[in-house]
């Protein structure tokens, strides 16, 4: 069990509970329940998720005794419990909210599990982003989801993919952590805009015309001329917090911090290590069992003149890879000089139009992200979005 949140085994069999579960039979399974650390899910210092069979229990503990005075007569498991009711009875799809408790200054919320869910954000990139899936009928889906969500006069105040699970096999999408969402009856055109910038988020696996089409189909806008403003105005945005938080992530990055990379001993150099970059999913491009054996095929060694500009070059990817724009990834980093950059996809056609709108779209939106590039490090993919395949001669905005 993780250090941060301890909870004692037999909690729920504590009588002092005050449970709130209307089925009785629900009721009595979960005060059965024993709480362990193979079913811990997620832990900080004031929450902790259990996976328990058919369960799922989100206790939420009190730090301080002022957290549980609040907690006490605040519970946001009853909070989260009643969107959960006022979700379902609007039609909205979201995990089911079978009851919640309270003990004190802790309280939890039931909820069912959902077997072959997923957050959309991972099955997005596994599938369509780094798959090269097709990506029009999950992005119909999507915007249909949103559109009904919006229109049934729900707002969220932290809207993005995570939140938001999906079943592959049954094309079915859920809202998950509902406790950011509230019900006003109404949703501002303001409101919706400002919601509806989850879609700019999908940008690497899509062309111009889908993430256009998905903008208009939330009702962020009404032309392609508003939606190309929406967007932009987005990607600025994203590319400026980006910098603004630069220094902090790119140290993390060249230090090895496991969101960015694995840390392991280069084979046969006793002493010397190599940073194993991550995609976004957090998932080794390389695995460790890769190295020891040597680089599979497709991976090319790039020596680069001195540690700075590999760092550099390294660092490049990282930008990219946070603004979402696809390019051959630094894969592998070892100091002082060596990286090894991911095979170049297949199917990438180099020979696009100079006059093309689609390649106009994507150089403005390079401009927005301060990247510069040559024409001849920009290729397009099979599902039409645009990729770019030399580090070497790409100016990123952190390099000022």
């Amino acid at each position: 069990m993780s250090s941060n949140t301890s909870l004692p085994p037999n909690l729920l069999k504590n009588n002092h509970w005050k449970w709130h579960i209307p089925s009785e039979k629900t009721a009595e399974t979960i005060r059965g329940l024993v709480l362990s650390a193979p079913h811990l899910v997620k832990s900080t210092p004031v929450r902790a998720v259990y996976h328990c069979g058919d369960f799922f229990l989100k206790f939420e503990c009190s730090p301080d005794l002022w957290s549980a005075f609040r907690k006490s007569f605040y519970p946001k498991s009853r909070a989260e419990y009643e969107i959960g009711r006022n979700l379902a009875a609007a039609g909205i799809p979201s995990v089911e909210c079978l009851g919640w408790g309270k003990l004190g200054g802790t309280n939890v919320l039931i909820t069912r599990a959902m077997p072959g869910f997923e957050p959309l954000e991972s099955f997005f990139y596994r599938e369509i982003v780094y798959g090269g899936g097709n990506p029009d009928g999950i992005l119909s889906e999507i915007t249909v989801f949103l559109k009904k969500f919006f229109d049934a006069g729900f707002n969220h105040g932290d809207l993005h993919f995570g939140n938001i699970l999906y079943n592959p096999d049954t094309h079915k999408l859920a809202w998950v952590d509902l406790i950011a969402i509230d019900h006003p009856g109404t949703v501002e055109p303001a409101a919706r805009r400002f919601m509806s910038r989850c879609i700019v988020t999908l940008r690497e696996g899509l062309n111009r015309a889908l993430l256009l089409r998905a903008i208009r189909e939330v009702g962020a806008a009404e032309t392609d001329s508003e939606a190309e403003t929406f967007y932009f105005t987005e990607v600025r945005h994203s590319a400026q917090h980006l910098l603004e938080t630069w220094e902090k992530r790119s140290s993390q990055a060249l230090n090895g911090y496991p969101k960015f990379a694995d840390t392991v001993p280069c084979p046969g150099e006793p002493g010397r290590t190599m940073l194993l970059r991550k995609d976004w999913l957090e998932r080794p491009i390389l695995s460790k069992e890769d190295v020891a054996n040597g680089m599979p095929a497709g991976y090319e060694l790039l020596r680069a003149e001195n540690e700075a500009e590999a760092e550099a070059i390294y660092l490049r990817s990282i930008y990219l890879q946070t603004l979402r724009v696809g390019h051959r990834r630094v894969a592998a980093f070892a100091r002082p000089d060596e990286l090894w950059l991911e095979p170049l996809p297949a199917g990438l056609d180099s020979s696009i139009p100079k006059d093309d709108p689609d390649l106009a779209f994507f150089w403005r939106t390079l401009d927005e992200q301060m990247i510069e590039t040559p024409a001849s490090s920009v290729g397009r993919l099979p599902n039409g979005s645009f990729y770019l395949t030399d580090l070497t001669q790409l100016y990123a905005g952190f390099e000022d």
